[in-house]
Order: C-alpha cells, then sequence, then structure tokens
C-alpha cells in the first residue's frame, strides 16, 4: 500500500478508479492500493458463522438497558465497547453450546 499526498491532484481522494486502483485514507494518512475482488466462498461453515453474528446482534438489540450497562462496565478501560464484548462471547457461547441460544439476559462472564 503506498502513501500519497495530494491523490489525483486533490487533498483527499476515495474509491476506485475503474479496477485499477483505489485510495482511501486510513488513521489520517491517505493511501492508494491495487484493486481486488475478494473471495467469498460461502461455505456452510461461513454461513452458520455469519447467523451466528446476525443472532448475537439481534440479541444484543433485545437486551435491557441495564444489561447493557453491566457490557459496558465490563470492558471499561479496554479497546472495545460493550456490544463488541458481548458479540463475541454471544458467538463463543453458540459456537460451544451447539447453536443453542444462552438464556435470558445474557450476561458478561465473571471476572
Amino acid at each position: 500500500m503506498a502513501k500519497v499526498s495530494a491523490p489525483l491532484m486533490s487533498m483527499d481522494a476515495s474509491g476506485a478508479l475503474g479496477k485499477t486502483v483505489v485510495f482511501g485514507k486510513w488513521k489520517g494518512v491517505n493511501y492508494a492500493r491495487s484493486y481486488f475482488v475478494p473471495m467469498n466462498p460461502n461455505t456452510l461453515n461461513q454461513q452458520k458463522i455469519r447467523s451466528y453474528f446476525s443472532r448475537a446482534v439481534q440479541s444484543w438489540h433485545l437486551e435491557s438497558a441495564e444489561t447493557k450497562e453491566k457490557w459496558n462496565l465490563a470492558v471499561r478501560g479496554k479497546p472495545l465497547t460493550g456490544f463488541n464484548y458481548y458479540v463475541a462471547q454471544y458467538i463463543k457461547y453458540l459456537s460451544t453450546h451447539d447453536g443453542q441460544a444462552p438464556g435470558e439476559p445474557f450476561l458478561p462472564p465473571s471476572p
């Protein structure tokens, strides 16, 4: 990935130029990289994990404000949000319990 200054004769550029090069900004640094189409084999395992993500996000939205606050408190001082931690732990639970959902409410693990 190449750092660029004033890409395409401007201060910022983002997006693809044809199907050749992609311009963007990451952490305030402009860059240019080759265009590529990401692989998506869509295997059964990928479909299962994607469904776990969907279920985790849906479950988070159904949790009470008190439960969400417990998850936010569990990550205080760490570089992630209560939502991130909740989704990670929910997916971990589903993966180790053959896809069976945890009980309600789903609380953070004890330290």
